[in-house]
Order: C-alpha cells, then structure tokens, then sequence
C-alpha cells in the first residue's frame, strides 16, 4: 500500500507515526524468513540478521509490512543502509553486518496463520500484530499519536526524521493503490544553486533529462548531484533557450568530490536556482532533490553551501 502526498494537517480521523527512511519490505514469516522488496525481489540473502525474524510470530503464515533501516547515533541513516543493500558477495555482506547492523520496523500486518487480514480494519490489524508477534533486538513495533499531526510533523522535523505517514482510522489495507487513506508529510530542506550543466534524455532527442548542480564550498565550486524532477513545460524551455546561450567546454567545477556522469553538456555557472532535498548524502549529494524555481534575484557567488541552512 502507498501513501499520497500531503501538507501537515491535525485530524480526529487519523493516526500519525513516523515515516522510517529506509527499504520498504514485505516479511513473510513461516518456518523460515524471506525478505521481499518492492520491485518484489528476495533480498534475504543481503540482510542475515534478519534471518529469524518468523521466531518473533507465534503463527506460522504471516506476511508483514515494513522498513529496514540502519541506525546512526540513534537516528535511521539511508547512506549506511545503501552500504548493505548494494552488496552482494557472502562474505562482504556478513564482516558489514556487524558494522552496520539493520532493524526491521514492522506497520501493518497482512496475513496471519495463512489468512488474509487486509479487508481488517486498520485497529484490529494493529491489535493482531500486538497479540501474535513480539519485539526483539531485530524486530521493532512503529508507534503512532491521535490527533496531533502538525505538532509532530514539526517535532520529527527538528531532531532530522524523515516525515510523517498519517493513517485513516477504520481503514482496510490496499495493496499497490495510492488513496487518501494513508498520507505522507516529507521534511525538506531548501537551498539555492548554480546550474553547471545539463543532460540529454538519450531516448528522446532534446527532452531535457536533468540539470547539473554547484555550490560554493571553502570558496570553490563543488558538484551537488542532479536534478530531474519539478520543471514544468514552460520551466523548461525558459531553462533550455537560457543555457543554450552560456554553453561551454570546460567544467566549471573546482572542487574535488564526486565525479559528475558522463555525457554531460557543461553550461557557465551563471543561472542560480532554487532546490527542495532532503538532505546530503556522505559523498556530498543532494538526497531526492526536486527542482522549484529560477532565481533571477540571486547571484551565483550568494550559492554558498552550509548544511545547517543552505
């Protein structure tokens, strides 16, 4: 089940919990455990701690939904989870597991003793979960508030989690459909950089696949990743007939950090934007950026980065 976009909102109607930041995945728990992600592969094999998670369910034939996540300093961290989930060799994936152990949070309960319980509402499938399962050091329960949605939006907000999934009471689970039922508040940050450079949509001869990003860091300038999302048509062909003008040889970054892709059409580092993120990754890369609006108001040397509150 998928949850729809929204603004914060306070509601008798719902419940709210916390938005966990990590792999979404079903377990279903039988005599063994089989971890299965949301292009519906096995990833069971890349995740060993979780290997007796069926040990924490009283009934055979339970198929549960929830996050893998990796924990830093008490916090969920994508960055180390995309350590673990990229790997594939045993014996790498069994030295990280020590490093960079992972819990699975579990929401909702789908099947139990081989029953389908999804046409249930949303408190007896909760009620179920409580009775036939029991937390351990792999396996943990996500808890969820009345009322209280904007108040807790901004309380996960400021100690750095991820979002808010509001749920409608009496509401039965929907496997694969998006509604109204379940509704997502994301916490972004917003920031303004220098578009660097562009990429061709190799399939379609001059749709614009993304911008290249920069931003000032100890005065040089630094590579931010790319963005692809948010433009709408007349955007894009303000952006295109603006760099079009200002193409150029030479890559305007001198910082180092991470390389930028290949194929990329390198523009002067003149037009200034504004980006919505969730955050910066380990390497330096803005994390789900979303592109918002050009900013004429702004210089390129007023694009300096500072994660507190660029």
């Amino acid at each position: 089940m998928l949850a729809s976009t929204a603004e914060p909102f306070d509601s008798g109607e719902y419940t709210y919990e916390i938005k966990w930041d990590g792999y979404r995945c079903l377990a279903f728990l039988d005599s063994r455990t089989k971890l299965q992600s949301r292009n519906l592969k096995d990833i069971s094999f890349v995740f060993p701690e979780l290997a007796n998670l069926n040990c924490s369910s009283k009934k055979h034939g339970s198929i549960l939904d929830g996050e893998i996540i990796a924990l830093r300093n008490g916090k969920p961290n994508f960055s180390d989870l995309q350590k673990r989930g990229q790997l594939r060799n045993e014996t790498q994936i069994r030295h990280t597991s020590k490093l960079i152990p992972v819990v699975y949070v579990v929401f909702d309960l789908l099947y139990l003793n081989y029953q389908s319980v999804m046409n249930q509402t949303l408190e007896k499938r909760r009620v179920l979960l409580a009775e036939n399962f029991k937390s351990s050091d792999r396996l943990i329960f996500t808890e969820y508030i009345e009322g209280q949605g904007i108040a807790f939006f901004k309380s996960i907000s400021e100690i750095g989690l991820e979002g808010v999934i509001a749920k409608k009471k009496g509401s039965i689970y929907l496997p694969g459909k998006r509604g109204r039922t379940w509704l997502k508040f994301k916490r972004k940050k917003s920031g303004s950089f220098i578009i660097c450079g562009l990429m061709y949509n190799h399939t379609s001869r001059g749709k614009l696949r993304s911008i290249l990003l920069g931003a000032y860091l100890d005065q040089k300038l630094a590579f931010f990743g790319m963005v692809g999302t948010g433009f709408s048509h007349i955007e894009l062909e303000i952006i295109l007939n603006e760099l079009e003008k200002i193409k150029t040889n030479l890559c305007p970054f001198t910082k180092s950090s991470a390389p930028p892709p290949k194929d990329v059409i390198w523009t002067k580092p003149l037009v200034v934007c504004e980006i919505e993120y969730l955050e910066l990754t380990d390497d330096g890369i803005l994390r789900h950026p979303s592109f918002k609006r050009i900013r004429p108001d702004l210089r390129p040397e007023d694009c300096v980065f500072d994660e507190a509150g660029n």
